[in-house]
């Protein structure tokens, strides 16, 4: 199995599709993108959270126009530092892909005419450039192991990876049956530092696999503990065609939530999640198993989790409901 490449369906269909510029206007405070207009409520608008003191990391392919994108252009960027080369001269540049800069976008997003594509706009952005564009060498995972480990000496709490592997170009050691959370190098390494950091969040994107021959999740989505986020059909019902798909052969359901992606792919419904999270941890710093039950326990699906959807679309006014509890 080829690249995953992620980016490449949320590129694709940015500009083919009508229903992507959908915005939820009613009578929030923001005009909000589809995949958090699926999941906003009146009671969380009112709050007025935006994941404040809050840092992210946003491990990923590139940050190019990074710095000119209405979305993007002014988010608060502590630290990036490029695990492939190096180089920070044209980190932000045209030169490069824009694949995390969607995928921040998709986090913390607000441009001046108050659109919201994600919901951390007032959050602290720690990124990192780990994945090649054009090719899947290993070397590719083992980067994306020491971004994580640079994120966590950043004492950075969340983190988003928006990527995902089935095989190689250079090694073919995995397969689908592998899915167990402890055999990917990527996805033991999130298992061990999630063991060892309660307070420690990994959002991760199921895949693009979904209608493919591969099929199932993409790793490092496995990892037990880390939050795994798939896609929803327009409808915010039913999976959309190309999310991965969780395996039957462990104990726990994967993915555990979904939303619509806006680009089309999943690259882009993991980061919506990440900027709910960094709201949350803005009005209590909670443990990760606290925040990840009441997103959990809030979603459409919860009395009925699948593999597919797993316990579907959060819902943020239950979220909101049950926040006063800690506060």
């Amino acid at each position: 199995m080829r690249k995953i490449a992620l980016y490449l369906l949320a590129i694709v269909f940015v500009y083919s599709c009508k229903e992507l510029t959908e915005f939820y206007t009613k009578e929030y405070k923001y005009n909000y993108a589809r995949p958090i207009g699926l999941m906003m409520s009146k009671e969380f608008d009112s709050l007025n959270l935006s994941g404040k003191g809050i840092k992210i990391g946003v491990i990923d392919a590139g940050f190019g126009n990074f710095k000119t994108n209405e979305f993007t252009k002014n988010l608060n960027v502590i630290s990036f530092r490029d695990f492939i080369d190096e180089d920070t001269t044209n980190y932000f540049s045209n030169q490069e892909t824009d694949h995390g800069t969607i995928v921040t976008k998709s986090i913390g997003g607000k441009n001046n005419e108050n659109q919201v594509y994600g919901l951390a706009f007032n959050a602290e952005y720690f990124l990192a450039k780990t994945d090649i564009y054009d090719k899947e060498p290993i070397e590719d995972e083992k980067r994306m192991i020491r971004a994580i480990d640079w994120l966590i000496r950043q004492d950075v709490k969340l983190i988003n990876i928006s990527l995902g592997y089935t095989t190689f170009d250079d090694d073919e050691t995995y397969t689908n049956k592998d899915l167990n959370g402890k055999t990917a190098f990527s996805s033991k390494h999130i298992d061990s530092i999630l063991n060892k950091h309660k307070d420690v969040i990994i959002v991760i994107s199921a895949g693009n696999e979904g209608n493919k021959k591969w099929k199932y999740l993409t790793f490092p989505s496995d990892a037990k503990d880390a939050i795994t986020v798939g896609s929803t059909d327009f409808d915010g019902l039913t999976k959309y065609k190309s999310s991965g798909i969780g395996v039957d052969y462990v104990d726990y359901i994967k993915p555990e939530i979904v939303t619509y992606p806006v680009p089309i792919g999943n690259s882009n419904t993991a980061p919506v999640i990440t900027g709910l999270v960094a709201c949350l941890l803005e009005m209590e710093p909670l443990y990760r198993d606290e925040i990840k039950q009441l997103i959990v326990k809030s979603s459409s699906n919860f009395s009925s989790p699948n593999r597919e959807i797993g316990f579907g679309v959060p819902n943020t006014g239950k979220i909101a409901a049950k926040m006063k509890n800690y506060r």
